[in-house]
């Protein structure tokens, strides 16, 4: 895939490629066909054969099913990392992200690739990962501190900023308090602010 996809003129294509190789999956010997399927002892087209499995780029729900379909098995995931949870799938259907896609089939709502950067995922306690807590907020305002994305939604966007000017960020981002809060640890990770929760106080 990658002596293809990195000689590639257009970005989205070819960038997967030049970053995949410093992501834990890559890391932990997986392959681009273990979540984009096809063939990877075929070179050229013939590898991206729908036939063969191939489902290009997965969207919408074809995302959590991709990623769960490894993170959702605890067989699976104990021979990589057994003190990961196998139910983030499970309580993302749970959140308002979840329920958004699932049942009125909003495109635009967060999924897994959405705050774990698809190619490029590194484990949360890497300063450069996007889950790291001093990166979450970024992570969580690249959508919602986004007044035209957001539009649509009702909901403000000024949390980021808000957030920015906190005794929690200070703590964070200055002072090197990794257990400072973050968005995550009031709204929750995979089951962000579950419906019918109105406050988080």
């Amino acid at each position: 895939c990658r002596s293809c996809h990195e000689a590639l003129t257009v970005e989205r294509l070819a960038a997967p490629a030049k970053t995949f190789p410093d992501d834990i999956h890559a890391a932990r010997g997986f392959t681009c066909a273990d979540c984009h399927g096809g063939d990877p002892t075929i070179a050229g087209f013939g590898a991206m054969d729908p036939a063969k499995g191939f489902i290009g780029r997965p969207v919408g729900r074809e995302i959590i099913q991709v990623c769960g379909r490894c993170h959702s098995d605890a067989t699976f995931m104990r021979r990589y990392n057994p003190a990961l949870r196998v139910d983030q799938a499970a309580e993302y259907a749970t959140s308002v992200h979840g329920q958004r896609l699932f049942t009125m089939g909003d495109p635009k709502v967060a999924t897994c690739a959405s705050c774990h950067s698809a190619h490029l995922i590194r484990p949360p306690d890497d300063p450069r990962s996007t889950v790291n807590p001093v990166n979450v907020a970024h992570t969580c305002g690249a959508c919602h501190a986004d007044t035209t994305y957001m539009r649509q939604y009702g909901i403000p966007t000024n949390q980021l900023e808000l957030y920015q000017r906190s005794v929690h960020w200070h703590a964070l981002s200055v002072g090197g308090d990794r257990s400072a809060p973050t968005c995550n640890d009031c709204h929750g990770n995979h089951g962000a602010a579950p419906p019918g929760v109105g406050w988080v106080g």
